[in-house]
């Protein structure tokens, strides 16, 4: 008896090892887009853009190059982006200059405040609307098939 329930025992692990292979995740086709950010009629270089698609709930990144082009990923390097109509996000985010360091020594010197912070703030080199999907101005329609190339132009 001990034996038959050793094996039953081996044949239920051997169908859960079997069983616990890699399942196909079934997800939705990305198609290639490129373009270009012009800002002031220049090209935009380290630039994030952002396809957002709010119907489907899913975005793709992309980072300019010093030409201001860019290719979209989604799942994959450069895979693209999903059909459909999106919200296009544009930052260029460049941390500020550093500051001489304070003199406490000098009589005029006064502490920061509890929680105050002295460094300067990074600043986005482009206007702010373009990294609001609610203001951004910015709208793209990704197609199935083979997508012409986005020129990006930002506006003051």
């Amino acid at each position: 008896m001990k034996n038959i329930g050793a094996v039953a025992l081996l044949f239920c692990l051997c169908f859960q090892i079997v069983g616990c292979g890699k399942a196909k995740v079934s997800r939705e086709p990305v198609f290639k887009i490129s373009g270009k950010v012009l800002y002031k009629g220049q090209p935009v270089e380290d630039a994030d853009v952002v396809f957002n698609c709010a119907d489907k709930n899913r975005s793709a990144f992309g980072r300019t190059n010093s030409n201001g082009e860019f290719k979209l990923t989604t799942f994959a390097s450069n895979d693209g982006a999903v059909p459909g109509k999106h919200v296009v996000l544009v930052t260029k985010i460049q941390a500020a200059a550093a500051v001489e360091v304070a003199n406490i020594s000098d009589p005029a010197y006064e502490p920061p405040k509890l929680h105050q912070s002295t460094d300067p703030k990074p600043t986005n080199s482009i206007p702010a609307k373009y990294a609001d999907a609610k203001k951004s101005d910015l709208i793209a329609v990704v197609s199935e098939g083979e997508n012409p190339e986005m020129i990006l132009e930002l506006k003051d």
